[in-house]
């Protein structure tokens, strides 16, 4: 029950003068509380009542001269929907009763059946009820301001962007005269800051509270906050207090106002500040719902610090790896130049020897030098440096191949059936140069007295990782006692010392009268597949 001290204005709109009599002299009987009555006998006169005074129930008759039934109280509720209205009437009348409380009447008296106890009862229930509607809706709409906050904390990622939206949104969905929020940088200086406000009164109050945060002149309830001096994550600025030249109190004074740290992990990551409405004060349950709003705010803001020191670390590991791929190809480009260079020095030294067999052993070493350029001028090319396509390759090294003087005296048919997949240059090299071996020697030998010819060369890479080479013609055949563990050719000797020395590959060598067919297979599975998959992650 109210205290002594309490007062409650009332407002009777009655047309008939002794039941507004009666319905005074209940209200003058009652103990504890003093009942400030206000009284008119037309609707009318009571809508401007309510527009020019505070009132805090309204008891209403609903026949009036100039309104009468639901329609009364319609004009009144939609006149002032936060007061509590008592209906009052001369009808016993369930259905209108129902009807009434239904629409947002607080209660539903039939006056021959009131007197002082009831009277006073319904309107005491009446001014709680609606109390108890305005907290819940209060809450309602801070709870919608929550989950709006919660909502940007998933989809925003840009800072500024984000606190410009949560302080709209606690403005727009809430209904609070201004929000600032202020992000402190690595010096403790606030770095960067946004705002919104609802009204002209506050319009300014964004600009002015970040122009003080940038010029360190914090106003009291700032700088409290900044340096923690009660030891509390919320300060409640009381309406009353007074902050004498603080640029911003046009917009505070009269108004409760709230300023919260946004801390998480030890780091203080900003402050949250708050005007309310002159009409609302910060209650238990708002400040903590605003503590919760406040550390889901400072939990985004320390995910997009890591975000952005992870991404910060991958702009300079790829920086490096930038750097590092282009002096690989410009080493590349460079061993492709000295290869040519050498090329070129083998090529004059050919041209100068007297000797068949010294003429011979140049230009194989200039083919094989030939060879390895074309392997580097293709990591040359391309952006990734980690693998060779063996497809290409092999097309570029046969065409270079069949420009070869013996070649060109023949018409050689080629069948090539080369897998269209990336090899790690640690295998494309010395296969390549076993390619380009086994063709040399194909296309010197095979077709010794002929015009034409066929020659197949196949390149398989299955997941397993073990990879097959064929390389086949239709030529004379070699020797009946050939023997690549006892050859004395250079080239094939290089074939057996790149394939199975090396890669510890196997080779099978089939030979008659119907040509020659090398088949080479690297058991390099396990190895192989760290290659590729280093190359692909890189």
């Amino acid at each position: 029950m109210p205290n002594t001290c309490k007062q409650i204005k009332v407002l009777l709109i009655e047309d008939n003068s002794g039941d507004a009599r009666l319905i005074r002299g209940m209200l003058s009987d009652v103990d504890n509380v003093t009942f400030d009555m206000r009284c008119t006998d037309r609707l009318s006169t009571g809508l401007e009542f309510l527009a020019a005074e505070y009132i805090e129930v309204v008891l209403l008759d609903l026949g009036l001269p100039d309104s009468s039934g639901l329609d009364t109280f319609a004009r009144v509720h939609g006149r002032a929907p936060d007061v509590p209205i008592v209906m009052l009437t001369g009808l016993d009348d369930a259905t209108l009763a129902i009807k009434g409380v239904q629409a947002g009447a607080q209660d539903y008296l039939v006056k021959s059946h009131v007197d002082s106890d009831s009277l006073t009862r319904s309107i005491y229930y009446a001014i709680a009820r609606k109390k108890a509607e305005k907290q819940i809706e209060h809450l309602n709409s801070l709870l919608r301001a929550v989950r709006s906050v919660d909502q940007l904390i998933m989809i925003e990622t840009d800072r500024d962007s984000f606190l410009h939206g949560v302080c709209a949104a606690l403005v727009d969905t809430h209904g609070y005269d201004a929000v600032w929020l202020g992000f402190l940088g690595d010096t403790g200086k606030i770095s960067s800051a946004s705002g919104a406000s609802s009204g002209n009164d506050a319009s300014n109050f964004p600009a002015q509270f970040i122009r003080n945060a940038w010029g360190r002149n914090h106003p009291p309830c700032i700088e409290n906050a900044l340096t923690n001096r009660d030891g509390s994550i919320i300060t409640v600025v009381d309406r009353q207090t007074t902050c004498g030249d603080c640029l911003i109190s046009s917009v505070c004074t009269g108004k409760e106002a709230v300023v919260i740290r946004l801390e998480h992990a030890g780091r203080l990551f900003g402050l949250l500040a708050i005007s309310l409405t002159s009409a609302a004060a910060a209650d238990r349950e708002e400040k903590s719902l605003l503590k919760g709003v406040a550390f889901d705010i400072a939990f985004a803001l320390h995910n997009m610090e890591l975000d952005e020191t992870r991404k910060q670390e991958e702009e300079q590991i790829q920086a490096s790896l930038d750097e590092k791929e282009v002096l690989l190809q410009e080493v590349h480009h460079r061993a492709k130049n000295n290869l040519q260079v050498i090329s070129s020095l083998l090529n004059m030294q050919a041209r100068a020897a007297g000797d068949a067999t010294a003429v011979d052993a140049l230009t194989e070493s200039r083919h094989r030098i030939d060879a390895m350029i074309l392997i580097h001028n293709q990591l040359y090319e391309k952006s990734d440096l980690t693998d060779i396509s063996m497809k290409k390759f092999v097309d570029r090294l046969l065409s270079q191949l069949f420009q070869t003087p013996p070649v060109r005296a023949t018409e050689i048919v080629s069948d090539v059936r080369v897998v269209d997949h990336p090899f790690p240059v640690s295998i494309a090299i010395p296969v390549g140069l076993a390619i380009n071996e086994l063709l040399t020697n194909v296309l010197l030998h095979a077709f010794n007295g002929r015009t034409d010819g066929k020659i197949e060369i196949a390149l398989d890479a299955p997941e397993t990782g073990r990879i097959g080479l064929k390389v086949s013609d239709d030529g004379v055949g070699l020797p009946e006692d050939f023997d690549i563990d006892s050859t004395g050719t250079r080239g094939l000797r290089l074939v057996k010392l790149l394939m199975r020395d090396q890669l510890q590959g196997d080779i099978e060598v089939l030979s008659d009268s119907g040509g020659t067919t090398f088949k080479i297979e690297l058991g390099l599975e396990s190895d192989y597949e760290d290659v590729k998959s280093h190359g692909k992650n890189s």
